[in-house]
């Protein structure tokens, strides 16, 4: 082989070395990759999360009330019930309720059967099973009790008018939004002081907020005060309400310098 051909193979062999170090080494951002802008610094955050909560005293109850009758007809126990539930109506209206505030929750009737089937003495078995021997009618209100000290005369007032059935009563708030919004507010506050100290304590300075993010805020659902059919007659029914807690969690994204 000549020099002069040696030489050209040689630059051949540097040429193609060049090439691929080349291709190896190119900046991702020449594959199509993203990249950073070089002229904005990365960026410098504090996450803190917080949570801060509500007790409020509910100011609103709902009293469940009803009558079950059962007679030998269908015209015997609606009228039975239907009498006994304008009783109640009328005693819950006189304990201040307004008649916006009474909602019927559920009406039905359903037969009442003797038993499948009844055994002569000498073993045969009946002639005449399901047999209707009567008619059960039941109806159910919900009232709605804006003044909480009148909960319990309610509940006395209608079990002595004939109600069979007190369902329970249950507390609510009546605007839980604002107290919603107010924890809310709160969670922020508690947030803000939290990334405060932790800028402290790391040698920066807190900047501005750049997000903020919330968990859904637990609205409380409203709870049963226990009842039943045996509400004494002869006594006043207490009624206590207690209180809920709203409770709001939020995690903010400050800028720090």
């Amino acid at each position: 082989m000549s020099s002069n051909v040696r030489t050209l193979a040689a630059a051949g062999v540097a040429a193609f070395a060049v090439a691929a170090t080349t291709f190896v080494l190119r900046p991702a951002s020449a594959l199509g990759a993203p990249t950073a802008d070089p002229s904005q610094p990365p960026a410098r955050t504090i996450t803190v999360s917080a949570s801060s909560h509500v007790t409020l005293v509910p100011d609103v109850a709902h009293v469940g009330l009803g009558i079950t009758a059962t007679k030998p007809t269908v015209e015997a126990a609606r009228a039975e019930a239907a009498r006994v539930m304008n009783a109640i109506i009328a005693a819950a209206k006189g304990k201040g309720v307004a008649e916006r505030d009474i909602r019927t929750t559920s009406i039905y009737l359903s037969p009442q059967y003797a038993p499948e089937c009844t055994y002569a003495p000498d073993g045969s078995a009946c002639a005449k099973p399901n047999r209707i021997t009567g008619y059960t009618m039941n109806e159910q209100v919900d009232i709605t009790v804006r003044n909480l000290d009148a909960a319990g005369s309610i509940v006395d007032a209608a079990t002595a008018a004939g109600a069979t059935n007190v369902n329970g009563i249950s507390f609510v708030v009546d605007d839980p939004d604002k107290a919603a919004s107010d924890a809310e507010v709160a969670a922020i506050g508690a947030a803000k002081a939290k990334a405060g100290a932790m800028a402290e304590a790391a040698g920066v300075t807190l900047g501005r907020v750049l997000s903020i993010s919330e968990t859904p805020v637990a609205i409380p659902y409203p709870y049963p005060y226990a009842g039943g059919a045996a509400a004494a007659r002869d006594a006043t029914t207490p009624v206590q309400p207690g209180t809920q807690d709203v409770t709001a969690t939020v995690t903010v994204v400050f800028e720090i310098a």
